[in-house]
């Protein structure tokens, strides 16, 4: 069928003030000529072309066309009537400065179908980002999948509301866009990435299986690449899984929570992140499963695991975090330190004050933030012993909680009364503590000795000084064998390890013999 243009009547000004109609044929978007003008009947061509009407149509019209939003809309339904050879012109007039003129050129479209779609598809590369836009919304509304590919690539477009415009036609598309959806995660313009997120999630359950298969695809091309020693995956493969994990969690389908625990081992910081954020917007179904992950031989597991479920707040968490804080990781600890502060559930003060005794500094810090959010009372005797040790942050725990750090004597004898021995073994390098430590005399030989094993050579050194002073006898055999031994074994998460007892801690038990033995022949007691 060819092309032959729309006809349309208008009154234009005429001689004396006085108007006529004119019969316009119209071939394109502003573009006509003159069917019928009743001058050129009465006047003859000649005449007619001085005629103020033809002056008018040559000269002004063309500009009121462009001002005339309701001309230019029963324009735009002229041309949808005549159908697919009005396409081109339509197309045109997605560009229009008038949203409503936009609109119905865009429903004009629509109802031609699927043979305006190769129109719509080369509009998406117009100049003019209202045409991109629009042609869009139609290539939304029509739902031809063969529009997929292009809209794709129209979700980087360098203007939002084009970005925008792009992921809704796919949504309207729905399942069959899934596929180019997923590749897309993985698009190195982060303009199209996050707007293929945002487009499986609106598609929700029909993305699920895709989501999933997609995230097993990168773990087991990331496990071929092991078995063959291949580079690690690209940074586009980290932007699939994070983008699946992400999406997977917005979307809440519980099938997905397997996929993303196991995501919660990934090597890549920001799938980790993803993943556990994936796991705390499904919420209540994921509890379970993460606290079945805490029990996960990978470390970076358990610690995503433990934050999440913090996040979550589920208080059937607090028993299996509570065992969490003797992970032989202290990543693992500290995150579960703070997963237990954020549920704040009193049952965890005790085992958090014992968290005070650990190791190393980053539990600590943890675990004196999680009892300022519980705010239980039972805190403030071992966090009085670290403020007097100097700790700024046991200090501003303190000051959060409203109370003054106790007297140290009392709060190192409320701390032993709590069984919480550890906090004052991992303090005992400050003297202070030190002192009123060996004030308690024969109750702490014992877990002095004990504390000769530790890891921390200060701690050993300050636990041979404050026997010496207490000057016991029953700590002269370990002492004499730190001594005589260079090496001494422990076990730490199932496996011995040896640690080297240095010419401090060697120094530190000579001199403590020498004091014990010096106590013992002052009191006249037979020498061992």
């Amino acid at each position: 069928m060819t092309w032959q243009g729309v006809e349309m009547e208008i009154q234009v000004p005429c001689a004396e003030g006085k108007q006529h109609p004119v019969r316009l044929r119209f071939t394109g978007w502003g573009e006509y000529e003159v069917v019928h003008n009743p001058c050129e009947e009465l006047l003859g061509a000649v005449f007619a072309r001085m005629a103020p009407c033809t002056h008018y149509l040559r000269e002004q019209f063309p500009e009121e066309f462009r001002q005339d939003a309701r001309f230019r809309k029963q324009l735009v339904e002229a041309l949808g009537a005549v159908g697919v050879p009005a396409v081109p012109p339509l197309i045109q007039a997605l560009g229009d400065w008038n949203e409503d003129v936009r609109e119905a050129a865009c429903e004009a479209l629509v109802k031609i179908g699927a043979p305006a779609v190769p129109h719509l598809i080369q509009a998406l590369g117009d100049e003019d980002s209202d045409v991109r836009e629009a042609a869009c919304w139609a290539l939304g509304a029509i739902g031809d999948r063969q529009a997929v590919p292009p809209l794709i690539q129209a979700l980087g477009d360098g203007n939002r509301d084009v970005r925008a415009a792009a992921c809704e036609a796919l949504v309207k598309i729905g399942a069959p866009a899934v596929p180019r959806l997923i590749q897309a995660l993985g698009d190195g313009d982060w303009h199209v990435c996050e707007a293929a997120c945002e487009a499986l999630v609106k598609i929700g359950a029909p993305a699920v299986p895709h989501l999933i298969q997609a995230l097993e695809d990168e773990y087991v091309r990331a496990a071929a690449r092991r078995r063959r020693h291949l580079p690690l995956p690209l940074p586009g493969d980290w932007d699939v899984r994070a983008a699946a994990c992400w999406a997977l969690g917005a979307i809440g389908d519980p099938q997905a929570i397997p996929y993303l625990i196991q995501a919660l081992g990934d090597r890549d910081r920001g799938v980790r992140e993803a993943a556990c954020e994936a796991l705390v917007k499904i919420g209540a179904p994921a509890v379970p499963h993460l606290i079945q992950a805490l029990e996960d031989e990978d470390e970076y597991v358990r610690a995503a695991a433990c934050r999440a479920l913090g996040e979550i707040g589920d208080g059937q968490a607090v028993p299996p975090l509570i065992q969490a804080l003797g992970d032989r990781d202290r990543g693992v600890r500290e995150a579960a330190c703070r997963a237990l502060g954020e549920i704040s559930d009193r049952q965890a003060v005790p085992p958090l004050i014992q968290a005070l005794g650990d190791e190393y500094g980053s539990v600590r810090e943890a675990a004196c933030e999680a009892l300022v959010k519980i705010g239980d009372g039972q805190a403030v005797p071992a966090l009085s012993v670290w403020a007097h040790a100097g700790e700024r942050v046991a200090q501003a725990a303190l000051q959060q909680m409203g109370q003054a750090p106790l007297p140290l004597p009392e709060a190192v004898a409320q701390v032993v009364a709590q069984g919480a021995w550890g906090v004052l073994v991992r303090a005992l390098p400050h003297e202070a503590v030190r002192a009123a430590v060996v004030e308690l005399g024969t109750p702490a030989v014992s877990p002095l000795i004990q504390a000769l094993g530790d890891e921390d050579e200060d701690v050993r050194v300050a636990a041979c000084r404050a026997l010496g002073q207490i000057g016991d006898p029953q700590a002269l055999p370990r002492l004499i064998q730190a001594l005589e031994d260079e090496y001494k074994y422990k076990k730490v998460g199932g496996v011995y390890i040896g640690i080297y007892e240095c010419e401090y801690v060697r120094r530190a038990a000579r001199e403590a013999v020498e004091q014990i033995k010096a106590k013992q022949c002052a009191r006249n007691e037979p020498l061992d």
